[in-house]
């Protein structure tokens, strides 16, 4: 079995220490993504604008893997102020996952990569294509 690096079809690689999602056989691991666009790095100040963000960038790395939101199995999500939005980033969750959502960890953290920031999501999918 090969472990590939997939990186989102920008072509841009993080400038830190680890990969975009790696597939392994068939699954992908979508390393956390936040709700900033990925070419900018700029950020609505919005919880519902950035779990929107950062769940399309989450569906692009596993598309480029060949997996698809459809095939998620397991995705956790690290929230700055759980309290007060996670209702506000359930609903947006909704619309991505109307019916059989995978399996979720939702935890509250003290703060993400940059000032701002308010949500970081990564997953684990099985892979559908017939590569």
């Amino acid at each position: 079995m090969s472990r590939d690096v997939i990186v989102p079809p920008t072509g841009l690689r993080p400038g830190l220490p680890y990969s975009p999602a790696i597939r392994w056989d068939k699954l992908v691991f979508v390393s956390g993504q936040t709700g900033s666009d990925p070419v900018t790095r700029e950020f609505p100040a919005d919880i519902k604008a950035q779990t929107r963000i950062a769940l399309e960038n989450v569906k692009t790395l596993a598309e480029a893997g060949g997996a698809s939101l459809g095939t998620a199995l397991k995705m956790t999500i690290h929230m700055t102020d759980m309290m007060n939005e996670f209702g506000a980033m359930n609903e947006v969750f909704k619309e991505f996952f109307p019916n059989d959502p995978p399996s979720r960890t939702t935890v509250g953290v003290a703060h993400l990569a940059r000032a701002g920031l308010k949500i970081e999501i990564d997953m684990i999918a099985v892979v559908t294509d017939a590569v």
